[in-house]
């Protein structure tokens, strides 16, 4: 395992492009990422609790992106904890967060290809959605997706790319933040105007 080079090559692709990389550390040792942390990297993304509490202790200054599905008996502790919510798919959740006297940076995840196994919102919804937010809690300050591995990442990234354009037209103060594009897609992500990328195995391999 060469972290190093690994940040290096992701670095090198990522230099065209107006993104930055969010290493995702889940079940990832303290020594692993401390590799992560000393090449520069302050923001990161975690799957679990479990794993936010063991990293944050040892990386005190860094901020933290919560990248799985919402649990609603969780959302307290996500909000309490994380910088970065990449996973607000449900209206249930909408009306948890808003509650909540805790302001985070949220974003909506679209189940762009409607894959019954993913969670996400339903695509046709979206504008549904961002008006739910608005009123509730504020825009969120993007969106999220990750495609079904059968589905073709051009077509997906591209169609997420669209709506984001449209979304950005409607609402002035919608700063268009697009998180898309893991290990095996992000190349593709940022040709399709991904902001943020999250790559975790790529790095540690």
């Amino acid at each position: 395992m060469d972290i190093k080079k690994n940040l290096n090559d992701i670095s090198k692709k990522l230099s065209n492009y107006n993104a930055r990389l969010i290493p995702v550390i889940k079940n990832r040792t303290v020594e692993e990422v401390r590799e992560v942390y000393d090449y520069g990297f302050r923001e990161f993304g975690e799957n679990r609790l479990e794993d936010y509490f063991l990293h944050s202790e040892h990386f005190t200054d860094a901020i933290f992106h919560f990248i799985a599905p919402l649990q609603s008996r969780k959302i307290k502790s996500i909000f309490e904890n994380f910088e970065f919510i990449h996973t607000v798919s449900r209206f249930k959740e909408i009306d948890l967060i808003s509650k909540l006297d805790i302001k985070r940076k949220v974003f909506l995840q679209v189940n762009i290809d409607k894959d019954q196994n993913k969670s996400g919102t339903d695509p046709d919804l979206i504008f549904e959605y961002f008006e739910y937010l608005k009123e509730h809690i504020d825009l969120p300050i993007g969106l999220m997706c990750i495609p079904n591995i059968k589905s073709d990442p051009k077509v997906v990234f591209s169609e997420m790319q669209n709506v984001n354009a449209e979304l950005m037209k409607i609402y002035s103060d919608y700063t268009g933040e697009l998180s898309m594009g893991m290990s095996h897609d992000y190349e593709i992500a940022l040709d399709y105007g991904a902001t943020i990328i999250r790559v975790g195995s790529k790095i540690f391999t």
